[in-house]
């Protein structure tokens, strides 16, 4: 008979990698600039061979404009004409301000993913996909139940074909294939967190994570043998997590799927 644990149907799962013990030591979680998500639309764009430029149209339009803006007096003395054709040696460079000013007014009107934080977290605990983010099947996943963390806001993705205009609502569009994935994302303006660690070339932001918001923990099939010892020794040792249950994925050889058994820690289990 199977002693898979039942697992909590409103809990949803962070990935993390051997990280996770000096975080939970520290009690936070970390977040990610939105531009270093791993979202594929948020990724910088390769680097243009050569410059933008605008259509012929809108640089006319823009320098007609430019003309009528004149003093009445200057306008007497120099013809439309002869207006642009002084003006054509420095095309490029009125171009590349026209690019930068309306790029300038699309940031204004859908906001600039820098000025947003997130973390990607996954409801489906049997779903290879998702298992595979961040340190895969050698990492864990902390099972975190939002209603034991009141002030976050957790935001289900939605699958459509079309991302929502603005952010962070864009932040939470994801496309329709991609739905088997389940995740909810926390998402926080940068301003409103103050505190951050360097992390190789990345620097990570950090949100205290609530010690009773924290139901369960499940340890990646293919999880490295020091991870899991050093683990089970913190969990020994740190009171706030103490009756936190430690769940091992296993392979159901008779249902040919995943399950997930009780830890038990003891003594013989410490290095």
């Amino acid at each position: 008979m199977s002693n898979a644990v039942r697992l909590p149907p409103e809990l949803v799962y962070l990935p993390l990698g051997e990280e996770a013990i000096p975080l939970l030591k520290r009690g936070f979680i970390p977040l990610l600039p939105a531009t270093a998500s791993g979202l594929p639309w948020l990724l910088p764009p390769p680097a243009q061979a050569a410059q933008v430029r605008i259509s012929a149209e809108d640089y006319l339009s823009h320098m007609h404009a430019e003309y009528e803006r004149l003093p009445e007096n200057l306008r007497s003395l120099i013809s439309r004409d002869d207006f642009l054709r002084q003006a054509e040696s420095k095309r490029a460079d009125i171009e590349a301000a026209l690019v930068a000013q309306r790029k300038a007014r699309a940031e204004e009107d859908i906001g600039k993913p820098e000025d947003w934080l997130l973390q990607r977290f996954f409801s489906d605990p049997y779903c290879p996909l998702a298992w595979s983010y961040g340190a895969g099947f050698s990492g864990i996943w902390l099972g975190i139940d939002p209603q034991y963390w009141p002030d976050t806001l957790f935001r289900p993705v939605s699958y459509q074909l079309q991302r929502a205009p603005r952010l962070p609502d864009s932040l939470c569009c994801d496309p329709p294939h991609q739905a088997i994935l389940a995740e909810q994302r926390l998402i926080c303006a940068r301003e409103s967190v103050d505190k951050s660690i360097q992390v190789g070339q990345q620097r990570q932001w950090l949100l205290r994570l609530p010690p009773k918001a924290l139901r369960m923990v499940l340890l990646g099939a293919q999880i490295p043998r020091r991870f899991e010892q050093g683990l089970l020794q913190f969990w020994q040792q740190d009171f706030r997590y103490q009756r936190i249950p430690l769940a091992q994925m296993r392979f159901n050889n008779r249902d040919l799927n995943w399950e997930y058994q009780l830890r038990p820690l003891t003594r013989a289990e410490n290095p």
